[in-house]
């Protein structure tokens, strides 16, 4: 039971916890003196039970954490020079590394791009409007 809870802990799955229940009753059950067979048995079905009535709160709650990039804020907003010409996809050198870029709009050799967004390992950009 305190293995469960200390799991839960640790990896914030909240799914042992469900078990953790079933095994104080199955502890509750050895108080008593009950068969080895009846303990099992307390645990297994109020652990499952316990698993079934919680889990769409479980997954409810868990769905609602927002996915966060650790070095998207560090890029959003940064500009680019553009060397060569890129009509949807292309690449860029850009802080040390080259990326691969995506714009809506055709870029030209010598435009400065404004980075948007992030698409996994790609970076999204738009030219940046002379003001």
């Amino acid at each position: 039971m305190v293995a469960g809870i200390i799991i839960d802990l640790i990896t914030s799955n909240f799914i042992f916890f469900n078990f953790s229940i079933g095994a104080f009753l199955a502890i509750c059950a050895y108080l008593l003196d009950l068969e080895l067979v009846i303990q099992i048995s307390i645990f297994l079905i109020v652990g499952s039970l316990s698993l079934i009535l919680t889990y769409k709160y479980i997954r409810k709650a868990f769905k609602n954490i927002p996915k966060t990039y650790p070095y998207e804020d560090n890029y959003i907003g940064k500009k680019i020079n553009i060397n060569n010409n890129i009509e949807k996809e292309g690449q860029v050198f850009f802080n040390g590394i080259y990326w691969t870029v995506q714009t809506e709009t055709p870029l030209k050799e010598g435009d400065i791009a404004v980075i948007t967004g992030l698409s996994g390992n790609k970076l999204i950009v738009k030219r940046l409007e002379e003001e």
